[in-house]
């Protein structure tokens, strides 16, 4: 048990600093474990537009519109990376584009002829759009003004976990498989290219079927922009390919011709850690042991809804005698 401190949250990405600084703001002392800097997580490689993407549960919703709440506020904060930002979803070859639901501003129903060659179907609306460069960097920041640390260290192994702290957050992403042992949390692949933004305001995502791993979005940020992307089940490498980086480029290049010859200045890939349903809850075993991961796509938009479950179960963990 590390002594001075009340919680040790496992995992310095998207959910581990947005539960540390909840947790931190209601007056407890946070302690950050990681094997990685928050700028080397899997979370620094998202593209973040806000929106549930391949997570799974019921309560997903809510934890999304709670988020959005807390990201409206943040956009008033240029130094916080986030921006609300319009753009265009669309979709090809007669799929019909599903009507945003609610969280999204300024709803409109695109007229065909105004969406990229051979896009059919799309809506225009307005939502977060986060530069995960600026926004971890941010909350790492608010983390330390709180009083809290980070701890960048060896990985924290499975029989560690439980005796990390009085309570303890697991918010490890893919980590939780070595922490949790035959849990079933799996990695999808995604594959993000960086680029001089070339004048580009308005995202563009496409909907679409996801029947070969691949994907289209362009997502202006300052004076960079974020292309993609990719869907692989069940890849664990994170090396970057050559060959998925050219059909990222040729794809974004169709929808949007200012990025025609865009020169990449960085390839990330970063690995969505998806289960059958996001993991929120007290351990079955330690009460002062609560998981948090399994968001799939969606971490950064669950991020705040997810850190604010988090602390109401640590205050239910406060009154339970630690095992182990």
């Amino acid at each position: 048990m590390i002594h001075g401190t009340d919680v040790v949250v496992v995992g310095a990405g998207v959910s581990g600093l947005t539960c540390a600084v909840r947790l931190a703001e209601a007056g407890r002392r946070v302690l950050v474990r990681s094997a990685d800097t928050p700028s080397s997580t899997t979370s620094c490689a998202a593209g973040a537009i806000w929106g549930p993407h391949l997570v799974a549960h019921e309560r997903a919703g809510q934890w999304a519109l709670e988020s959005l709440e807390v990201f409206r506020e943040l956009s008033r904060d240029p130094a916080t990376g986030v921006r609300m930002t319009p753009g265009v979803e669309a979709s090809r070859d007669g799929l019909e584009t599903p009507e945003p639901g609610l969280g999204a501003e300024a709803v409109q129903r695109c007229d065909p002829a105004t969406l990229p060659p051979g896009y059919t179907s799309g809506w225009r609306y307005t939502v977060p759009l986060i530069d995960m460069t600026r926004y971890l960097a941010h909350l790492a920041a608010r983390l330390r003004d709180l009083g809290g640390r980070i701890a960048v260290r060896r990985p924290v192994t499975a029989a560690e976990l439980p005796g990390l702290g009085a309570i303890v957050v697991n918010c490890a992403g893919l980590g939780a498989r070595d922490l949790v042992p035959g849990d079933d949390i799996r990695p999808i692949r995604g594959d993000l290219l960086v680029v001089d933004n070339p004048g580009i305001d308005a995202f563009f995502v496409e909907h679409d079927t996801d029947e070969d791993g691949l994907t289209t979005y362009v997502l202006p940020q300052g004076g960079r922009v974020m292309l993609g992307g990719s869907r692989y089940a069940g890849e664990w490498s994170r090396r970057p390919d050559p060959g998925v980086a050219r059909g990222i480029l040729d794809r974004c290049a169709r929808a949007e011709p200012l990025l025609s010859g865009a020169r990449v200045r960085e390839h990330r890939v970063g690995l969505r850690p998806v289960r059958d349903r996001v993991r929120l809850a007290a351990d079955e075993r330690y009460a002062h042991l609560i998981h948090n991961y399994g968001h799939g796509g969606g971490g950064v938009t669950l991020s705040w809804g997810c850190a604010g479950e988090v602390l109401a179960l640590t205050g239910a963990a406060a009154h339970t005698t630690r095992r182990g």
